[in-house]
């Protein structure tokens, strides 16, 4: 039987330190193991337990001590994850097993919306975007031209419009695969799409906060002196790649990984089409900005009528949840990797069958093919 352990310590530190090895004096990871969280025994030694993360935030694995000068920090527990839920969405009903999934940066086009922009629901949405944004995005996303729609400030409300679109658009089709949905989920900017998608905030607040989201990210891009890029890597064990991501930053050269990921095997080294160094310590302006916003928002926001899955702990937050633990996760969504990954391996274990990619593109399908071929398969596109 596995043995869990709950977090006790750090409450005025913000959680517990983590470092990478057994010993107290190897490397300290950068986020700190809250308090509060829960998580499973690998090994424990003496005072240092390894451990791995199954609810609340920090590092997904790693050694903390569960004493200090004879105080606890952790504790050994009989409490579990939150089981999936029997009843979901608006009208509470016993849910499917279906996942709704929606992009993020990247996967924007000219000619976008193109297939939704004329369902009622898209055209009102469109209407009121134009009073929180102060411009046309439809305009914008129809016409172009290409670098205007890359741009992070346009790109973001582009697509967050566009995830919502999908939804619509799916909705219209079968209506009990929105309504009825187990889990939603998002890819970075996508995460907010999938947020409004479960009732969390209002169409309006979500875009305000993109909106601001997108500015914040790009004047972070761009303020510094040297420019910022991103290299997506696949086929590559991530215990392999960061020794490689430590060698090429002491060169601050992302050519230099790409050819060094590229040399120890990796299916694909692509440097992205976006303007910043996204989901990473570089963008903590950026997220000062948006964690501001968030506070103010959160008086607004509802729990979850779906399952979330969310990117900076890649768990589950449950219908009914307090929208507080959410806003948690997004303050630490900018400045952190995206665990895409192991949220749908998680999402998969949880027993769904049938997913859903609403927008524009196919970015998280062909994820999906490297994830789980066996989800890849059962992966519809909602098209825009």
């Amino acid at each position: 039987m596995v043995q869990m352990w709950e977090i006790v310590g750090g409450a005025d530190k913000g959680g517990i330190i983590v470092r990478d090895g057994e010993n107290t004096k190897s490397n300290q990871l950068d986020d700190r193991l809250s308090t509060g969280a829960l998580v499973e025994e690998v090994e424990l030694k003496g005072d240092r337990l390894n451990y791995k993360l199954v609810t609340g935030t920090g590092p997904q694995t790693g050694w903390v001590s569960i004493k200090l000068k004879d105080k606890d920090l952790a504790v050994k527990t009989d409490k579990g994850p939150s089981p999936p839920p029997t009843a979901v969405g608006p009208k509470n009903e016993a849910p499917l097993p279906i996942a709704l999934f929606f992009p993020g940066q990247g996967s924007q086009y000219v000619k976008m919306l193109e297939k939704a922009k004329d369902l009622p629901a898209v055209k009102d949405m469109l209407e009121k975007s134009k009073t929180v944004l102060g411009y046309d995005i439809l305009d914008i996303c129809l016409n172009g031209p290409e670098d205007k729609l890359e741009e992070t400030r346009y790109c973001q409300p582009a697509l967050f419009i566009g995830g919502l679109a999908g939804l619509e658009k799916l909705r219209e089709e079968r209506a009990e695969a929105v309504d009825r949905a187990s889990v939603m989920a998002g890819l970075s900017l996508g995460e907010y799409t999938a947020l409004c998608a479960a009732g969390v905030m209002s169409f309006e607040d979500g875009l305000k906060l993109v909106k601001l989201r997108g500015e914040a990210m790009q004047e972070a891009a761009t303020s510094g002196s040297k420019k910022q890029l991103m290299l997506s890597v696949a086929g590559l064990e991530r215990a392999k790649l960061e020794p490689l991501c430590k060698e090429a930053a002491a060169k601050e050269a992302i050519n230099t990984l790409k050819d060094l990921a590229e040399k120890n095997g990796a299916l694909q080294a692509k440097i992205l089409k976006t303007a910043g160094a996204f989901h990473t310590s570089l963008m903590q302006p950026a997220q000062d900005r948006l964690s501001a916003a968030l506070e103010e928002t959160l008086p607004n926001m509802k729990p979850p009528l779906h399952t979330v899955w969310m990117n900076a702990s890649a768990q589950p937050i449950r219908p009914g949840s307090d929208p507080a633990e959410i806003v948690a996760l997004l303050k630490r969504q900018l400045t952190n990797p995206v665990l895409w990954e192991d949220s749908m391996k998680a999402i998969i274990r949880e027993g769904v069958k049938e997913f859903y990619e609403c927008g524009p593109m196919k970015q998280i399908k062909a994820m999906m093919k490297r994830i789980d071929a066996a989800a890849w398969k059962t992966t519809t596109n909602i098209e825009v």
